[in-house]
């Protein structure tokens, strides 16, 4: 079936910020030697459409962009629920030709929510990626300037670390820098209007449960 949850599509890139090595080189070369000089902290981006009040307003407007299109692909996914439903419940006392004609619908249904739900997300990616852009450079040159004032020579990105392996232990207390960092971007970098970016995040469509 079709469903319609919210998702963060991608984990903002943090590759733009300046910092002195990369993870695999602390690996390679030691921390305690190349890293003397300066912190690492740690980053969880993937919080940032939920709390950055800029990023939270664009994902509203995108939301509300394909507002029209997502209720539409939720109403035919009703129509396909309740015809699998009628398909069960009244198979034994129907025809062949009827089931099959049943059927047939059915798929069709299927195939057409299918092909709208590709469209949709690749409609949807395309406008959160420019409308999401201007915020996306703000925060890499904000990340930058964060970092400089702090003293830290690396911040690693959580998702990005735990994915490829980079993270096998930190201590939050000492170097998470997630929270610390949200809090000075909203200051200095106020959303329009005065949005509160404390509740979910918007939500993209969902891949289709077959």
């Amino acid at each position: 079936m079709i469903k319609t949850k919210l998702a963060v599509l991608a984990t903002l890139a943090l590759a733009a910020i300046a910092v002195s090595v990369s993870a695999q080189q602390a690996t390679q070369a030691g921390v305690s030697g190349l890293l003397q000089e300066g912190k690492v902290a740690v980053m969880n981006t993937a919080v940032f459409p939920e709390k950055i009040g800029e990023l939270r307003q664009k994902y509203e407007q995108v939301q509300a962009q394909f507002k029209d299109r997502t209720q539409k692909l939720q109403a035919l996914d009703q129509e396909v629920k309740q015809l699998t439903q009628d398909l069960d419940q009244k198979r034994a006392t129907l025809t062949a030709e009827k089931v099959l004609e049943m059927e047939q619908s059915l798929n069709d249904k299927k195939k057409r929510g299918q092909r709208e739900l590709e469209d949709l997300q690749a409609d949807y990616n395309k406008a959160l990626e420019t409308t999401t852009k201007p915020v996306r450079d703000k925060l890499s040159q904000f990340i930058n300037k964060y970092a400089t004032q702090r003293g830290i020579v690396m911040i690693m990105d959580l998702p990005v670390s735990y994915q490829n392996g980079f993270i096998a232990y930190w201590d939050p207390a000492k170097t998470d820098v997630t929270d610390d960092f949200i809090a000075e971007y909203n200051k200095a970098n106020p959303a329009p209007g005065g949005a509160p970016a404390s509740q979910p995040a918007p939500k993209t469509p969902a891949k289709p449960q077959q």
